[in-house]
């Protein structure tokens, strides 16, 4: 069963959201000027930002990148308290538990940048002539991992890292301590 990822969009919009934030957020961190933000919309794309362009490649790798730092962090904090009591004491009863997970899952969901994204670092950082081999070697596997995501979203991929990220980091958490 195939299910429109504007349905997707709107049943984990909170991560859609984050997304956007998340970009946005870096923006202003690498000091470049946002000019539009749509945080959520039912249509493709479910969200956008139109930010001033840089080819200095550490604003481009941390504006492209940021969702997926961000989004995956705060995914994990949000979720990790009903992660631990669920895998640790097996409540799955209780309702803030459900809320949390739901919306950690959704920021999680959505922690994968575009291939939107990975195309500006591909072209600003990996064929700029004016970046150096160090910068092209450090962004080369996260510009490889976006593309990925993206692609691995037909296949539920971004729902895997969702689940991965969700259930494991609690379960070693758990029997750590």
């Amino acid at each position: 069963m195939i299910i429109p990822g504007i349905v997707i969009s709107i049943i984990t919009f909170p991560g859609v959201i984050i997304h956007e934030l998340a970009h946005q957020i870096f923006c202003y961190i690498c000091g470049l000027k946002v000019y539009e933000v749509k945080y959520f919309q039912v249509k493709n794309p479910s969200g956008y930002v139109i930010h001033e362009g840089t080819d200095h490649p550490g604003k481009v790798f941390f504006t492209s990148m940021g969702p997926f730092f961000f989004n995956t962090l705060l995914g994990l904090l949000i979720m990790l308290p009903a992660s631990i009591e669920i895998v640790a004491f097996k409540d799955y009863h209780n309702i803030l538990n459900l809320i949390l997970g739901w919306l950690g899952f959704s920021i999680l969901m959505h922690a994968f940048p575009s291939t939107g994204d990975a195309g500006v670092m591909m072209d600003r950082i990996l064929k700029n002539n004016e970046v150096g081999i160090i910068p092209k070697i450090l962004s080369a596997p996260f510009i490889l991992l976006v593309y990925i995501g993206a692609l691995g979203s037909v296949f539920w991929l971004d729902v895997i890292y969702a689940a991965a990220v969700a259930m494991l980091i609690p379960n070693l958490l758990v029997n750590l301590f």
